[in-house]
């Protein structure tokens, strides 16, 4: 069989233009793909991920007396600042709960202060996480409570901190985290 060069020409024509219709299906049924990708990001976006969801074991110790048998107590200050505005640490939180319904958990608060109580029959190394999970809130490096699209800063006693959940908390110590949004989000 001997092809001409129009022949050759016709051929060469209908392989391109199959190549073509496959190339656009092809990039039709992935941008597809990805508009599904981007709704299910969209919901993933507004189902935030807390730590709270994931307690520390810490967290969930429960102080059945409050007597001389204490080994540990100590009192860190928190105060959190959302965007210039300082958010109410709540009183009670840690006391009756869920977890403890007739107790308290190891890191409560009495009042609105911001002062922690941290309290335990032996000492412990107990991250700044366990009253966060206690509370209910996240906390981490990607933000704090429902606020992640922005910058976090934490200091304790005036000095830059990136330790975040995982810092241990100390007697009498001040600790600030700041979160601001991204401007225009």
């Amino acid at each position: 069989m001997n092809l001409n060069e129009a022949d050759g020409w016709k051929i060469f024509t209908i392989v391109c233009v199959v190549a073509l219709v496959g190339l656009l299906a092809y990039q039709e049924g992935f941008l597809k793909a990805n508009e599904s990708k981007s709704s299910e990001e969209s919901e993933s976006e507004s189902q935030l991920f807390s730590t709270a969801d994931e307690m520390h074991p810490l967290s969930a110790y429960c102080l059945t007396d409050h007597d001389s048998s204490m080994q540990m107590h100590i009192h860190p200050y928190l105060t959190i600042v959302i965007d210039g505005n300082e958010s109410e640490i709540p009183a009670n939180a840690g006391i009756y709960t869920d977890v403890c319904p007739d107790a308290m958990h190891m890191v409560h608060t009495h009042d609105t202060t911001g002062k922690l109580h941290v309290e335990n029959y032996t000492k412990e190394d107990v991250p700044l996480e366990v009253f966060f999970d206690v509370w209910g809130m996240h906390f981490d490096e990607t933000g704090i409570m429902d606020y992640r699209n922005g910058t976090i800063e934490m200091t304790v006693n005036g000095t830059i901190s990136e330790d975040y959940q995982n810092h241990i908390l100390g007697d009498r110590e001040n600790i600030v985290i700041k979160f601001t949004s991204n401007q225009g989000e």
